[in-house]
């Protein structure tokens, strides 16, 4: 066998061993980049868990503060109401003894114009 001939068969042996070795390599770091993403990938999706899990706790918190708000805001509305009728029936309560003072007032003084009227007709 000549010289050439086996350069040649080494030519070819060296590149089909060659091109063998960059498709193991490839396949090598697909397969970790497929094994990276899927990682990367399920990290993400946990993180995307507890971050919704967060945000429906922190909704869940505002929402049971609203509640609690929106409660003593009616009590208190409650309380103000009832101070303002208390205070409105107390106004009325002396407004109708006033009236009623006012009414004994004219009822004595149309007494003694009838009684003047009478002591002039005699």
């Amino acid at each position: 066998m000549s010289k050439k001939y086996l350069l040649g068969v080494a030519l070819i042996g060296i590149s089909a061993a060659t091109t063998a070795i960059v498709w193991f390599l490839k396949s090598e770091k697909s397969e970790n980049t497929k094994e990276k993403l899927s990682t990367l990938t399920e990290k993400s999706i946990e993180t995307l868990k507890e971050q919704k899990e967060n945000i429906e706790e922190k909704i869940e918190n505002l929402a049971s503060k609203i509640a609690q708000s929106s409660k003593e805001l009616i009590e208190k509305g409650k309380d103000y109401i009832d101070d303002k009728k208390k205070f409105l029936i107390e106004n009325i309560e002396e407004a109708q003894k006033a009236i009623q003072e006012e009414k004994e007032r004219l009822k004595e003084i149309r007494a003694r114009l009838r009684e003047k009227q009478e002591e002039e007709v005699i």
